[in-house]
């Protein structure tokens, strides 16, 4: 695979317009503009080695994967092992002996209807005890056999609507979801699987901001991540206690201020 298609595919990948990517460049190389990025993709020309060093670093990927012309990148499972490469330097100073979690909202609207569901089930067995009750009392025959009828429907499915209950209960309180990055006292790390499954560091000292989205709960609700030299902010959806980040975050940023040698969040 050539050189430009590779540097498309992961700059996309990477989920980098080709300014920022050219933006991304230029903190190194001077003189990197979208139309020269758009220049490389359509193979018009390609870049000097020092250029595919610094693509190599922006983009995360090893110095092999670029000139390796052996390596298909339209392979998804070759993609997904070039796209998780962490560099020995990111590893190095990727530190996460401090961190915390950050896990998507358990729960969706999809629960809430069952909730509604199984509710309704309740009610209609309760209703159909007062019906089949009144009935007898009253001697009303008809109110017996409508309570006993709905009763019936309802009791097969009243053992489930109690256990769907439990669990949405459960879920309300720890609603926390699978862990899709964290945040440590080195680095934002997000983990992405849409077009592709991705790795995103992002150095702390890059962060200028993290505020809540619109509508945003205590319990769930986006975070705006706003980036120094990066136009558009970041924005995680639907993440549990989104709160708690933001608390973290601020305490890492006044443990940094501190000169206190032992340093506990």
């Amino acid at each position: 695979m050539k050189l430009s298609e590779k540097i498309r595919i992961l700059r996309k990948a990477r989920g980098m317009s080709q300014e920022e990517f050219g933006y991304s460049l230029s903190e190194a190389t001077e003189g990197v503009t979208r139309q020269t990025v758009s220049d490389w993709e359509n193979g018009k020309f390609e870049p000097k080695l020092d250029n595919i060093r610094d693509i190599a670093r922006v983009l995360s990927v090893s110095f092999d994967v670029l000139l390796d012309e052996t390596i298909d990148l339209n392979d998804a499972e070759t993609l997904k092992s070039v796209l998780h490469h962490v560099s020995l330097d990111t590893k190095k100073s990727i530190n996460t002996k401090i961190r915390y979690d950050i896990c998507q909202y358990k729960l969706g609207k999809k629960d809430y209807v069952k909730l509604a569901i199984y509710i309704t089930i309740l009610a209609a067995f309760v209703i159909s005890l007062i019906l089949f009750s009144a009935g007898l009392l009253l001697s009303v025959v008809p109110m017996s056999l409508v309570g006993m009828i709905l009763g019936g429907i309802s009791l097969v499915l009243t053992p489930v609507s109690i256990i769907g209950i439990t669990s949405f209960v459960r879920n309300y309180k720890n609603p926390q979801g699978a862990a899709f990055g964290e945040i440590n006292n080195t680095h934002l790390i997000i983990h992405t699987y849409q077009t592709a499954s991705n790795v995103i560091c992002i150095p702390l000292e890059k962060i200028k901001d993290i505020r809540l989205g619109e509508n945003a709960t205590k319990q769930h609700g986006d975070l705006v991540i706003v980036l120094d030299g990066r136009e558009k902010p970041i924005t995680l959806l639907n993440v549990a206690f989104p709160h708690k980040v933001i608390e973290f975050y601020e305490q890492l940023q006044k443990l940094d201020e501190s000169d206190d040698p032992v340093k506990i969040i």
